[in-house]
C-alpha cells in the first residue's frame, strides 16, 4: 500500500491587502501608530526586495514592457557613467563622496532617533545617542532641525541618493540584532512581519504564494491553507476594503449586474474577508479540476475562518441552520456556500484577536463541526497579532472558571468568577488563547457552565440543556481540534526550566496520563486545580495532557519546528509508550480515521495527535518550508516523520 502524503498542517498565503493598517497599535505609542502605516511600511520592504532583486531577476507586471524594464536599466547604467566621469577626476571625486557621506550620516541619526523614540529604547541607549549627536554637532557633523524638516531629509536620501539608501539600509541591518536586545520582543516582532508582508507582497494573488510553499515540498505534497480575518481587532480597516473593492461594488451597481465577468457578486466584493476568502476559492477549484483530470487528489485543504463579531453583524446570512431527525442542516448562507457547495476542509479560529473559543454564536459552528468531523485549527501561542482596541470591563473575569475566598469556612455558592488582572492588550491575549479553555467545551460539567450563561434559548435547546443535575442531549467532547503551535517555544523551555511546580512533574512521574484536570486528590472537581493551572503551569505540560486523555486533540508543531530548542523534547514526545505493538494492531484494524486514536492510550495516542506544520510564510524569517522540511527529516527517524507528516494529518483531516 502507498504512502499517505505529505501534508503541512499549517500554512498562510494571504497578501498585505488582507492586513489592518495598524498593527502597531498598543505597541507603538499614540499618535505615532499612525505613521506606522501597515501599507507604507510594506511598501518600503516590497520596493526593497523589488529592487534587491531586480537586476538578476526582473519582476515584469502586466503592464509593464521589457523595453521598459531595459529603459530603466539604460537609465541606472547613466548614472553609473556619472560616477566613473567623476572618479577620474579626484578633485571632485572626494569632496563629492564626502558630502554624500554625512547626508548619508545625517540621515541615519535622524532614523535612529525616529525608532529610538517610537519603540521605547531604554535610558543608557538614549543618553548614548545624546553624546553622539553633541559630538558630531561639534563638527558640524549633525543638524538639529524640526521633525517636518527631518521627515524631508530622510525622504530625499532614501528616493534620491542610491549610495546613501543602501548605507542607511545596511546600518539599519546592522543595528537590528541590537535592537533585538533593546526593544519590546513584540516590536522586534512587528518589525519581522513587516518585512515578511513586504517580501510576499512582490506576489500579486493568494495562488503565487500557496504554489512557493508547496514547491518547497516534496513532488505530490499537500498543504492545509488559513486564512484571516481581522477587520475586527480594533486595528483599522484595510486599504482594500476601502479603495478596491468598493469601486468594484460599484461597478457592478451601476451595470446593473448580478456578476461580473469572473463570475464574482457583489456579495464577494462586500468587504476584504469574502473576497480572501472568494479569490481563495477560485485557485482551489482551478487545482482540483487540474488535479482530477490527472487522477490525482487535490493539493489544497483551504480552511474558513471564523469571527463571532463578524456572525453577529451578519447574522443568519453568515451561518443558519434547521434541525431535521436529530442533526443540523445548513440553509442558504455563507458558512454554507463554502463547507458544503465548495468543501472547504474545516474551521481556523483565533481567540487572540479579542473573544473566546467557548463564544456562544460559535457554539451552534461547534455542533455542526462535530456532527460532521469537520477539524478545527486554532492559535494557541501569545504573538503579535491580537487585539488592538480598547479592553471590556466584562474581561476582567474568566467567564466560566471560579475562585474562592481566603476564608474555606464560606460556603460555596460564594464563589466568584476567576479574576483575569491583565491590562495591557499583549497581555490580555493570555486569557483568551490559554489552553484550558477548550475544556469548556470538551467537558460536560463545564460546557454546561457556559450553557447557563447564555441568554439564547435556542442555542441551550440545541444542546438539551436544562439545569446542571440534567445530563445533556448533545455534547462536544467528541470536538475536533488542533491547537497550532503547540503552545509555543517558550512554554516548552519553562517546561524544562521549572522543577517546582507539582502539575508539571505528573508528566515525567505518569507519562500515560500527565495531568488529571477534572480530578484533584479527593477524586472531585476543583476550581482551586484550575486555577493553579492556569496561573502557573507551562502550556506543554497543559497541551500534552489533553492529548493524551481526549481521542479528538492535536496540536501541531507550526513556528516552534523552526526553533532548534524543542527537537530534544519533541523527540522525547514523540515516544512509544506502553503496549504499543497491540494497541498499534488494534489502530491498523481500525477503518475509521476518527476512530483510530480510540484505540491507543497514553503516549501512544500522544505521538497519533501532533501534526507537522510550518507556519509558512510567517516563519520565513527563521527558514525556509524546505529547510524545515530537510531538518526535521534529519532530526525524526523515517517512521516517525511520516507519522506527523503523513498519518496524522490523514487523520485530522478525515471527515469519516
Amino acid at each position: 500500500m502507498s504512502k499517505k502524503k505529505i501534508t503541512n498542517a499549517h500554512t498562510h498565503v494571504f497578501t498585505s491587502h488582507f492586513v489592518p493598517p495598524f498593527l502597531a497599535k498598543t505597541i507603538v505609542p499614540w499618535p505615532l501608530y499612525y505613521l506606522v502605516h501597515t501599507q507604507w511600511i510594506v511598501t518600503l520592504a516590497k520596493n526593497y526586495y523589488r529592487h534587491k532583486n531586480s537586476s538578476k531577476f526582473p519582476i515584469k507586471s502586466d503592464d509593464e514592457s521589457w523595453e521598459k524594464i531595459y529603459h530603466e536599466r539604460r537609465k541606472k547604467k547613466r548614472q553609473t557613467d556619472f560616477h566613473y566621469s567623476l572618479k577620474s577626476k579626484p578633485y571632485l571625486y572626494i569632496p563629492y563622496k564626502l558630502i554624500i557621506f554625512i547626508v548619508s550620516l545625517i540621515a541615519f541619526f535622524y532614523t535612529v532617533e525616529f525608532l529610538a523614540y517610537i519603540l521605547g529604547l531604554d535610558n543608557d541607549i538614549n543618553r548614548f545617542l545624546s553624546k553622539t549627536k553633541i559630538w558630531l554637532s561639534t563638527y558640524y557633523l549633525y543638524f538639529e532641525l524640526p521633525v517636518f524638516w527631518k521627515i524631508i531629509w530622510v525622504t530625499y536620501v532614501i528616493i534620491f541618493i542610491n549610495w546613501s539608501r543602501r548605507f542607511l539600509w545596511f546600518a539599519l541591518k546592522s543595528l537590528f540584532p541590537i535592537f533585538n536586545k533593546i526593544i519590546s520582543p513584540k516590536g522586534v516582532e512587528l518589525l519581522e512581519r513587516y518585512l515578511l508582508m513586504g517580501r510576499f507582497s512582490l506576489y500579486n494573488s493568494q495562488q503565487q504564494v500557496a504554489q512557493r510553499a508547496l514547491f518547497q515540498l516534496p513532488h505530490n505534497s499537500k498543504m492545509v491553507i488559513l486564512p484571516m480575518d481581522m477587520e475586527e481587532m480594533g486595528a483599522g480597516k484595510t486599504k482594500m476594503t476601502k479603495n478596491m473593492l468598493n469601486s468594484k461594488a460599484e461597478n457592478l451597481k451601476e451595470t446593473k449586474l448580478k456578476k461580473d465577468i469572473d463570475g464574482w457578486t457583489e456579495y464577494d466584493y462586500s468587504d476584504t474577508y469574502k473576497y480572501q476568502m472568494r479569490e481563495l476559492w477560485e485557485f482551489v477549484k482551478t487545482n482540483r479540476i487540474s488535479k482530477a483530470k490527472k487522477n490525482e487528489s487535490a493539493s489544497y485543504y483551504p480552511f474558513l475562518f471564523l469571527d463571532p463579531r463578524r456572525m453577529a453583524k451578519e447574522k443568519t446570512a453568515f451561518f443558519d441552520y434547521e434541525i431535521v431527525n436529530d442533526r443540523m442542516k445548513l440553509k442558504d448562507c455563507f458558512v454554507k456556500t463554502y463547507m458544503e457547495d465548495r468543501n472547504f476542509s474545516g474551521f481556523k479560529i483565533y481567540p487572540a484577536l479579542g473573544y473566546y473559543v467557548f463564544d456562544e454564536l460559535l457554539l451552534p459552528v461547534w455542533r455542526y463541526a462535530s456532527e460532521n468531523n469537520i477539524p478545527i485549527m486554532t492559535h494557541c501561542v501569545i504573538g503579535v497579532i491580537y487585539y488592538r482596541g480598547k479592553k471590556k470591563k466584562t474581561w476582567n473575569y474568566h467567564p466560566v472558571f471560579k475562585q474562592y475566598y481566603a476564608d474555606r469556612t464560606k460556603p460555596e455558592n460564594e464563589s466568584q468568577p476567576m479574576l483575569l488582572p491583565q491590562t495591557k492588550n499583549v497581555d490580555i491575549q493570555f486569557n483568551f488563547t490559554h489552553p484550558l479553555n477548550y475544556l469548556c467545551l470538551l467537558e460536560e460539567q463545564l460546557f454546561k457552565e457556559v450553557l447557563k450563561t447564555i441568554k439564547d434559548d435556542e442555542i441551550k435547546n440545541l444542546f438539551g440543556y436544562k439545569d446542571d443535575n440534567t445530563p445533556l442531549s448533545y455534547n462536544l467532547s467528541n470536538l475536533k481540534i488542533c491547537l497550532a503551535h503547540y503552545g509555543g517555544e517558550e512554554e516548552w523551555i519553562k517546561f524544562l526550566e521549572t522543577d517546582r511546580d507539582v502539575y508539571s512533574r505528573r508528566i515525567i512521574k505518569n507519562p500515560d496520563e500527565g495531568i488529571l484536570f477534572m480530578k484533584n486528590n479527593n477524586n472531585q472537581f476543583s476550581h482551586d486545580k484550575i486555577n493553579s493551572l492556569w496561573h502557573d503551569t507551562d502550556w506543554y505540560s497543559i497541551i500534552t495532557s489533553m492529548l493524551m486523555q481526549y481521542t479528538n486533540f492535536y496540536a501541531d508543531l507550526s513556528y516552534i519546528i523552526s526553533k532548534p530548542s524543542i527537537y530534544p523534547l519533541l523527540k522525547q514526545t514523540l515516544q512509544k509508550g506502553k503496549n504499543y505493538k497491540k494497541q498499534h494492531l488494534n489502530y491498523l484494524a481500525e477503518s475509521s480515521p476518527n476512530k483510530k486514536a480510540s484505540h491507543l492510550k497514553g503516549r501512544n495516542r500522544l505521538r497519533s495527535h501532533i501534526l507537522y506544520g510550518t507556519d509558512f510564510y510567517v516563519v520565513r524569517n527563521h527558514n525556509s518550508d524546505k529547510d524545515l522540511y530537510t531538518e526535521a527529516k534529519a532530526v525524526l527517524d523515517e517512521e516517525t516523520f511520516d507519522l506527523i507528516a503523513r498519518e496524522n494529518t490523514h487523520n485530522y483531516l478525515s471527515r469519516h
